[in-house]
């Protein structure tokens, strides 16, 4: 699926296999446990797609938590909103995040070292347990959710959306990395949002395409608040942000909320996913 050009480096950690490959469609690639994770030529597509909806539905972004993202473009994009105070990155792999500072330099543009960011190397299980702040959005980029090899596995519960809930502002938001939406694949996605709204009163579903996944992509945002599904170019403008987007807009963000019936219908066949 991937031709190869090099490997450019090849480890195993102690939660999982990791490769950057330079491939011929696709370029610099970030592969664990043999899946890609993140492609240089379209990374830009789902992490736009990740961070910029809740972002602009959030009225003022200060404090944001990050499970995950461990290449490190969520920070760049987060911090292209002027509004950002501080940034908390929970990231279980520290080998990841090192390779990925080294290795995937256009991924994270420098933003480690950005003062507003910390980063820690943890379970974030057990960070939000131990920590009390709240944060207005919280992003999950974690490993596919029913992937039973990876270090993720209990962080697509009720127990940890429950421990989510308690750790978000008032109107806060958080949004999920919630797998595939391919036609063979939606049990993960439809187990995402039902588990999701066993929580949260409101939940908007999404999905992007991202050529390098072959396939298209879901997600899911949650609040306690009222999540209007559609934006007007206005907050745009509004936000004034710091860098350039390459996909995101006011007309995309409209088109990630329309799902086809086939979709809609499967969602409803999910199941809410407990500890076991």
């Amino acid at each position: 699926m991937y031709g190869l050009g090099r490997i450019v480096k090849s480890i195993q950690t102690k939660y999982q296999d990791v490769k950057i490959i330079d491939t011929l469609e696709y370029g610099r690639c970030l592969f664990l446990n043999g899946k890609i994770q993140s492609a240089r030529l379209d990374e830009f597509i789902y992490h736009e797609a990740l961070i910029h909806p809740a972002l602009f539905l959030h009225p003022k972004p200060e404090r944001i938590f990050v499970g995950g993202g461990g290449e490190g473009a969520i920070l760049r994009e987060i911090l292209k909103h002027p509004t950002i105070e501080k940034v908390v990155m929970v990231d279980i792999d520290k080998e990841v995040v090192e390779l990925a500072r080294k290795y995937l330099l256009s991924w994270h543009r420098g933003r480690f070292e950005d003062p507003r960011v910390k980063v820690y190397y943890q379970d974030a299980r057990k960070f939000l347990r131990k920590e009390k702040e709240t944060f207005d959005c919280i992003f999950l980029d974690l490993c596919d959710p029913g992937e039973n090899e990876g270090p993720s596995e209990l962080l697509f519960t009720k127990e940890f959306y429950t421990l989510i809930k308690k750790r978000l502002s008032e109107n806060g938001i958080v949004a999920v990395q919630s797998g595939s939406t391919n036609l063979n694949m939606l049990k993960y996605f439809s187990n995402v949002f039902q588990t999701l709204k066993a929580v949260f009163p409101f939940v908007l579903p999404y999905q992007v395409y991202v050529p390098s996944f072959v396939g298209p992509w879901g997600f899911n945002l949650a609040s306690m608040s009222a999540l209007p599904g559609s934006l007007n170019q206005n907050c745009i403008r509004k936000k004034r942000l710091k860098g350039k987007l390459k996909f995101y807009s006011q007309e995309v963000h409209n088109s990630l909320f329309v799902l086809p019936d086939y979709l809609k219908k499967n969602l409803r066949k999910g199941k809410v996913v407990y500890n076991a």
